[in-house]
C-alpha cells in the first residue's frame, strides 16, 4: 500500500509540475488564453469563460477556471458640418488609403487554478498588435502583465508519518516541516510575450509565459517555483464543401527539465452553427468535444476526456466547458 502511494504521489507530482500553468483540451476555440498576440485572430469582441476539471475522482484533482475577454479599439469616425448652412445634412469624411493600417487589441484575463493543497490566481492585461504582411498574411505581436498569488493550503496537505505510515503526521520531515514554518503565499508578477500569423487558412502561434517575474512584496519561498513556459501551435481550415469545414491544429508546450508535450485537436464546423471533434494529448489523455452557436453572439462547448497513462485506474477522465458571449 505504501509503494502504491508513493508511486501515484510521484506520477501526480510530475503532471502538476509539466502542467504549471492551466492547459485546455478546446484551445482552438480560445488561442489567447496560451498567447495574447492571438487576440488579433477574430476581430470580434467578446467576453469567454472556461473551466476544466481534470483527472475527476482522483481527489484534490486540479481545476481551473479562466475568465477573459477582448476588443478591438477603432477610432471614432467624427461628423463635421457646418451651422452655417441652410441644408443641415451630416456630412462624414472618407479616410485616406493607407498602404499600413494596424489594428489595435485590448483584454485581460482572469485564472483561477486549484490544484491539491496548492492554489494561485492570476489576473492579467492584455494587448496584441496586428501589422498586415501583405494582402493575404498578418503578423501580430502581443504581451500581456499582471499579478500571481500563490497559496498552500497546509489542512489540505496530506503527509504520511516519518515512523508509522498509518499514524497521523507528527513531525519530523524536515522540508515539510521548514515549508510550514515559513510564509506559504508568494506575491510575484506574472507575464508573457507572443507572436502570431495568419490568414484565411492558416494560423501559427508562438508564446512564452512565467508565473514569477520577479517577487515581491513578501518573503521569497523557493517552494513557489513558477518556471518558463514555451508553446506554440500551427493549425489549417480545410473547406470541404458549403456549410462544412475542417480545422486542424497542433499544440506543442515545454516547461524547464520537463518533456515536450504533443496534443493534437480536430474540429470539423457544420453550417457555421454546430462543431464537433477529437482531441489527442500524448500520453496523457484522449477525448471528444461538441459545441454550438446558440445565437449569432452565444456560443457553448464542451469537452470529455479519458486519461491514457496509468493513472486512468484512479480517475474518471475529465470535464470542461466553454461559454463565449461575442458583441
Amino acid at each position: 500500500m505504501r509503494k502504491t502511494f508513493v508511486i501515484l504521489v510521484s506520477v501526480l507530482g510530475s503532471v502538476v509540475n509539466s502542467q504549471q500553468l492551466p492547459q485546455f483540451r478546446q484551445f482552438i476555440l480560445a488561442p489567447s488564453v496560451y498567447n495574447p498576440a492571438a487576440m488579433a485572430f477574430h476581430k470580434q469582441s467578446s467576453i469567454s469563460l472556461s473551466g476544466r476539471w481534470q483527472m475527476s475522482g482522483f481527489g484534490y484533482e486540479p481545476r481551473t477556471l479562466v475568465l477573459h475577454g477582448q476588443t478591438l479599439l477603432k477610432k471614432k469616425v467624427k461628423t463635421v458640418f457646418n451651422p452655417g448652412s441652410r441644408i443641415q445634412r451630416d456630412y462624414t469624411p472618407v479616410a485616406k488609403n493607407r498602404k499600413i493600417i494596424l489594428r489595435h487589441f485590448v483584454g485581460g484575463q482572469v485564472v483561477s487554478d486549484n490544484y491539491g493543497a496548492f492554489r494561485f490566481l492570476d489576473i492579467n492585461g492584455n494587448y496584441a498588435l496586428n501589422v498586415p504582411i501583405n494582402a493575404d498574411w498578418k503578423g501580430s505581436i502581443g504581451v500581456r502583465a499582471g499579478l500571481r498569488n500563490n497559496t498552500f493550503i497546509a489542512s489540505q496537505g496530506v503527509v504520511l508519518n516519518v515512523l508509522d505510515p498509518q499514524m497521523v503526521y507528527a513531525g519530523g520531515d524536515e522540508t515539510y516541516d521548514a515549508f510550514l514554518s515559513g510564509d506559504q503565499r508568494s506575491l510575484s508578477f506574472s507575464g508573457a510575450l507572443g507572436i502570431g500569423l495568419n490568414n484565411k487558412r492558416w494560423f501559427f502561434s508562438a508564446s512564452m509565459m512565467h508565473g514569477g517575474i520577479p517577487k515581491f512584496g513578501q518573503k521569497t519561498i523557493s517552494y513557489f517555483d513558477p518556471r518558463l513556459h514555451w508553446n506554440a501551435s500551427l493549425g489549417y481550415n480545410i473547406p470541404i464543401r458549403s456549410g462544412l469545414e475542417i480545422h486542424p491544429a497542433l499544440l506543442v508546450k515545454k516547461m524547464g527539465a520537463a518533456p515536450y508535450s504533443f496534443e493534437f485537436s480536430t474540429l470539423a464546423t457544420i453550417n457555421y452553427i454546430f462543431w464537433a471533434g477529437f482531441n489527442y494529448h500524448h500520453g496523457s489523455s484522449a477525448g471528444i468535444m461538441a459545441g454550438l452557436e446558440v445565437s449569432g453572439n452565444l456560443k457553448i462547448g464542451y469537452a470529455l476526456d479519458f486519461i491514457t497513462n496509468r493513472l486512468n485506474q484512479f480517475s474518471n477522465g475529465g470535464h470542461e466547458i466553454f461559454l463565449s458571449y461575442g458583441f
